[in-house]
């Protein structure tokens, strides 16, 4: 599977993802788009076929973000602040949710749960 990560997110995620398997990573940051437009990253996500990885609350919101605007995304929402809080609740959510569900879907990831906000085709 493939995903981009924002500038919200820690690069470390990467790594983590990796170990679950065969994922390709992209970073907002190293593909040098840092302060893109969200429409023209959820554009690129689209057309890569890649799911979303960030904090960004915004990405919840379907009317800004309507459906078949969305690949996929998940969107972690730790109870501290900090990489390592980020960390811990994104290998919560893999722990307990298989990364092939989030396709067309954006999933809201808590610290005691896990949302699945709509279909986005």
């Amino acid at each position: 599977m493939k995903f981009k990560i924002d500038e919200t997110s820690p690069f470390s995620v990467k790594t983590l993802l990796e170990s679950t398997g065969n994922h390709e990573v992209d970073s907002l940051y190293h593909e040098g788009k840092i302060g893109i437009e969200d429409k023209d990253l959820l554009q690129s996500c689209l057309k890569e076929e890649r799911i979303l990885i960030t904090l960004d609350n915004d990405f919840s919101n379907d009317i800004l973000h309507p459906r078949g605007t969305v690949y996929g995304i998940i969107l972690l929402r730790p109870e501290t602040q900090g990489k390592r809080a980020f960390l811990d609740l994104f290998e919560e959510f893999l722990n307990k949710f298989k990364l092939e569900d989030v396709v067309n879907k954006v999933v809201i990831v808590e610290a005691h749960q896990i949302m699945v906000r709509w279909d986005c085709i």
